[in-house]
């Protein structure tokens, strides 16, 4: 059975790679780690390819996300009972750590949530994208490679993580946080240049 899903896998390709992260940042309910493992197992593509594979991933995930960040801003009042649960801890979440919750979020099962709390808060768009993408690119390379370490097998990885899930966790969260501290920085100075050539327009 096992052997036939990868044969099966192996022949769509990294199409059903990106397909399948598309429908995990969807929020549609999806065994997207377990598909991802197996194609880390199929490519095995190294440091670098899997730098690229991964971009692709983040792009198709975050694109994806912006179903459920649209239902949040227009169906606010509509949305099931079901998924306003895992709404308020969202929301929790998002009140205690801001925008940046978007991207920090991601590699949990949380993350889904906060795609529509960032609908529901009128995020700005495009830092929203930028954000998600942030955020789940650590979390798609890392477990390309971990899906080629642990041979596809999801039950080994699970068994790995059950025991060792607060480092893998925390190096996580650092490489997103490093990634954010980069974008911050670069905003920062962006804003601070523009603001001195406005300033120099207005003085001539």
């Amino acid at each position: 059975m096992i052997q036939q899903f990868l044969e099966w896998l192996n022949t769509i390709g990294i199409p059903g790679l990106f397909l399948s992260m598309f429908l995990e940042g969807s929020s549609l309910p999806f065994p997207g780690l377990v598909i991802v493992l197996s194609y880390g197992y199929l490519l095995s593509p190294g440091y670098v390819n899997t730098a690229f594979i991964a971009a692709g991933m983040s792009m198709f995930y975050s694109l994806a996300s912006l179903i459920p960040y649209y239902l949040g801003m227009k169906l606010e009042s509509s949305l099931p009972n079901k998924l306003k649960k895992g709404l308020e801890k969202g929301i929790v979440l998002f009140n205690r750590y801001g925008v940046w919750s978007v991207a920090f979020s991601r590699p949990f099962g949380i993350g889904n949530y906060i795609s529509y709390v960032a609908g529901i808060s009128r995020v700005n768009l495009f830092k929203y994208f930028i954000l998600t993408f942030c955020g789940i690119y650590p979390w798609s390379y890392v477990m390309i490679l971990l899906g080629d370490y642990f041979n596809g097998n999801y039950e080994t990885f699970k068994r790995y993580f059950s025991t060792y899930s607060i480092y893998g966790y925390g190096t996580i969260v650092v490489v997103i946080a490093i990634i954010i501290l980069i974008y911050y920085k670069r905003m920062k100075q962006r804003k601070e240049k523009l603001y001195r050539v406005e300033e120099g327009g207005q003085n001539n």
